[in-house]
């Protein structure tokens, strides 16, 4: 699987947030989330979906979906909406192609190069997800992509 490696500048996300668990092929609630988040994203015209897990790679999570924004735009933040702000940090950054049910298979593969390439992933950071605004209501197609960010020291 290939992959390359970036710098995130530091960066605030505003969305909807929800502790999960990973059950077999269902991670809850992170379908719901997503849902929840295009209807507000597109509403603002953001050109992005970022979704934000902490920890990675963990059957139990906390995950975040929505939007970056700027630190002066505190007027994009709506009730029942969560705020979070996270350094700059060095990042593997990996592609799912392909319709999203298959994304489960996505990070099997991921976690096996991440894996065999020895990298190590950095505590305490979060493992991101972004799709662009041209993927939104091609979920179920092959030609949906998604970037996959894990944190790394």
């Amino acid at each position: 699987m290939t992959f390359n490696e970036a710098i995130k500048s530091s960066f605030v996300l505003v969305g909807y947030s929800a502790a999960g668990k990973w059950s077999g092929d269902i991670v809850h609630p992170i379908p719901e989330l997503w849902e929840r988040s295009y209807k507000c994203i597109s509403e603002k015209n953001a050109d992005r979906i970022v979704g934000v897990c902490l920890p990675p790679r963990s059957d139990h999570y906390f995950y975040t979906c929505g939007m970056e924004i700027e630190s002066v735009d505190f007027h994009k933040v709506e009730q029942g909406m969560t705020l979070h702000t996270f350094p700059t940090q060095k990042y593997v950054v990996f592609k799912h192609i392909g319709h999203s049910k298959e994304i489960p298979n996505t990070y099997a593969l991921l976690w096996d190069t991440f894996d065999n390439e020895g990298y190590k992933m950095k505590e305490g950071m979060p493992e991101i997800e972004i799709v662009h605004a041209n993927m939104y209501g091609k979920e179920e197609t092959n030609e949906y992509e998604m970037e996959i960010w894990i944190p790394v020291e």
